[in-house]
């Protein structure tokens, strides 16, 4: 397991936290497939996060974050009860911090790699 950079970290927490917050609507009793896909994006990508030295993984979180934001926006609009609003609150504030910490991320990544890179020879 790779160790990660402060905002890979909080990219993963951000994907965890917007997963949680898809649970929590599910059983505040909002209507969903029994395994919403959302949430097995938001995990799947996290654990790639953690798992492997890919470095375009910030990448892929930013592309579920962004994906989610469309099923965030419907879900905190249609939001009638606690247990919705609070669901709905924790996801869209998962996937605002994956979405800003994702891109923090790449951009580290690809920073790190362009100076690790060999100087061009003469």
């Amino acid at each position: 397991m790779k160790t990660l950079d402060r905002a890979e970290l909080i990219t993963v927490t951000g994907l965890v936290t917007g997963a949680a917050g898809l649970l929590i609507q599910k059983v505040a009793g909002v209507e969903m497939p029994v395994v919403p896909p959302g949430m097995i994006i938001l995990l799947v990508v996290a654990a790639l996060m953690a798992a492997t030295r890919w470095r375009w993984t910030p990448v892929l979180a930013v592309l579920a974050a962004l994906a989610e934001v469309a099923g965030f926006v419907g879900s905190l609009a249609d939001a009638d009860a606690f247990g919705e609003f609070a669901g709905a609150s924790v996801r869209g504030a998962g996937i605002t911090v994956a979405l800003v910490a994702g891109i923090a991320a790449a951009i580290g990544n690809y920073r790190s790699r362009k100076s690790a890179a060999p100087a061009p020879t003469r």
